[in-house]
């Protein structure tokens, strides 16, 4: 009996030696490697001592080993799927929630936003206010027509496939574009194009956002599209505005998507619709060189801009956008003569030097929900 102990004392020490070596020597002699998987974040892949900052050393080692520990994937694909075909509960619950049928959300903000928990105050509206009068005084005094798109957030497109509870907890609740468009339909009653209603509508036809991702679609991108250009025809009848030319679409299967990193899980996927392009027109051309802010992670993306050679009379537009901005850039660009795509950082400042150097008829700030408030920020 006493041998029995004996034994099993010291092979469990043996066995937790073992387990703490191991990813060690496999790290040291390679004998197996993982491929890593997105995880929608930047990983440290390296390690840096500041003798002046010696206190982040602490949470920038322990970030690197996270990052780097030699089993992390395998260990990562065991947890996610234990928690969401056993369990079925998000292995990330504050970044994603598991809808219905296949739908997934954004936990955090959005969804503070969708319960009506994220309200502006009237100091916040007043700061709006003040804002665009000083933008309309300055796009005015250019003769620049202007726009504002407001990106609603994929909760209020497709309520019905959240969970029950966060259903119930919405309702009757006031959303913060509805409050701006109410302080600001007086003095701009022209400003904000709002899609929601046109959105809502065509979900019984098509699908406008993306299953595992945040983002609205290319379908979305073109109906925002007419949307903006329906306005633009209106306060200039008399220029030179191509059409959007005629679309194929083709279905797909895509394996991507903001919630598809989160949930790790390799087996989702959703069926997609994208444009084939006939007889395009707007050409990628020279870049004008604006910086992109240091902070910004997407620096290749900061600045597109296209040509329409066709158009020899017609408009220049001007997007200040975010990342919902591309879903729209198959369709915008082939309407004018010059088209520009700004990713200010999730700024939308009003860029007066961009401005004053492609000399735009037509700014568009296009952002999404969650985002506005960075408008005023600092203001």
């Amino acid at each position: 009996m006493k041998a029995g102990k004996y034994i099993l004392k010291y092979n469990l020490v043996f066995v937790f030696f073992i387990i703490i070596l191991l990813p060690v020597t496999n790290d040291f002699f390679e004998i197996v490697k993982f491929e890593r998987k997105s995880e929608n974040r930047t990983f440290r892949d390296s390690l840096e001592i500041d003798i002046n900052h010696l206190d982040r050393f602490p949470v920038e080692c322990d970030e690197f080993v996270n990052d780097n520990f030699s089993f992390r994937r395998p260990l990562l694909d065991f947890y996610h799927n234990m928690e969401f075909y056993s369990f079925k509960v998000s292995p990330h619950p504050n970044k994603t929630i598991i809808g219905d049928d296949g739908w997934y959300f954004k936990a955090g903000e959005e969804m503070d936003m969708f319960e009506g928990k994220v309200t502006f105050s009237k100091r916040d509206l007043k700061l709006f206010v003040r804002e665009w009068e000083y933008r309309k005084n300055y796009l005015d005094s250019l003769n620049i027509k202007y726009y504002w798109i407001i990106a609603p957030i994929k909760q209020r497109i497709y309520p019905e496939y959240l969970p029950l509870s966060i259903r119930l907890s919405s309702q009757n609740k006031t959303f913060i574009t509805d409050q701006l468009k109410n302080a600001l339909q007086s003095e701009f009653p022209d400003l904000i194009i709002d899609p929601t209603p046109e959105l809502i509508s065509a979900k019984n036809t098509k699908k406008v956002y993306y299953q595992l991702d945040n983002h609205w679609n290319l379908q979305a991108g073109y109906l925002v599209s007419e949307l903006l250009l329906s306005r633009i025809k209106k306060d200039f009848p008399d220029s030179e505005l191509g059409e959007i030319p005629r679309y194929k679409w083709r279905d797909s299967i895509i394996h991507n998507g903001f919630h598809y990193h989160v949930l790790g899980i390799e087996e989702l996927s959703e069926a997609v619709t994208y444009p084939v392009i006939e007889n395009e027109s707007a050409k990628n051309f020279k870049k004008y060189g604006f910086k992109a802010p240091e902070t910004f992670p997407y620096k290749w993306g900061y600045e597109e801009r296209f040509i329409n050679r066709k158009i020899k009379k017609g408009l220049r537009i001007l997007f200040i956008r975010d990342s919902f901005g591309k879903q729209l850039i198959p369709f915008i660009k082939e309407p004018f003569k010059e088209s520009i795509f700004i990713f200010d950082n999730w700024k939308y400042n009003l860029n007066k030097s961009i401005i004053e150097k492609t000399k735009p008829d037509i700014v568009v700030f296009l952002s999404l929900e969650t985002h506005i408030d960075n408008i005023i920020i600092g203001k």
